[in-house]
C-alpha cells in the first residue's frame, strides 16, 4: 500500500510539475470599455484596432491604430513584448483572436477590450 501511495504522490507530483513549467506565463485581460476609457484618460497606452482599414475609417478611438487582424500574421508589431498592449474590434471576436495571436508571439500585457467599439459606442 505505501509503495501504490509514494507512486501516486510521484505521479501527481510529476504532473503538477509539468504543468507549472509548460503553462504560458503571459495573460490576456478581458475589460469593459469604462476601464479602457479610464486608461486613455490617465496613462499612455498602445491601443490595437484590429477591424480592417475601411471600418477604422468609418469611426476609430482617437490614439487607436489600425492593425487589421487579416494582415495581423504577416505584419511585424514595434510594440516591446512586455508592455501593455490593448486590442478593440467591433464586437470583441477578433479582438480575442488577435490578443491570442500576440500572446503566441511572445507579447505577456495583453487587454482584449469585451464588447469592442459597440460597447463604446454605447458608453
Amino acid at each position: 500500500m505505501k509503495k501504490i501511495m509514494m507512486i501516486v504522490s510521484i505521479l501527481v507530483l510529476a504532473t503538477v510539475g509539468i504543468v507549472l513549467f509548460t503553462s504560458d506565463e503571459s495573460e490576456i485581460t478581458k475589460i469593459d470599455v469604462e476601464t479602457l476609457q479610464n486608461r486613455l484618460e490617465n496613462e499612455e497606452i498602445t491601443l490595437l484596432d484590429v477591424r480592417e482599414v475601411d471600418e477604422y475609417e468609418g469611426g476609430h478611438i482617437e490614439g487607436a491604430v489600425n492593425a487589421p487582424l487579416s494582415s495581423l500574421n504577416a505584419t511585424e508589431l514595434s510594440y516591446p513584448k512586455d508592455e501593455p498592449i490593448y486590442v478593440i474590434c467591433q464586437s470583441g471576436n477578433r479582438s480575442a483572436q488577435a490578443a491570442q495571436l500576440l500572446q503566441e508571439r511572445g507579447y505577456t500585457e495583453i487587454y482584449d477590450i469585451s464588447g469592442g467599439m459597440i460597447a463604446w459606442e454605447q458608453q
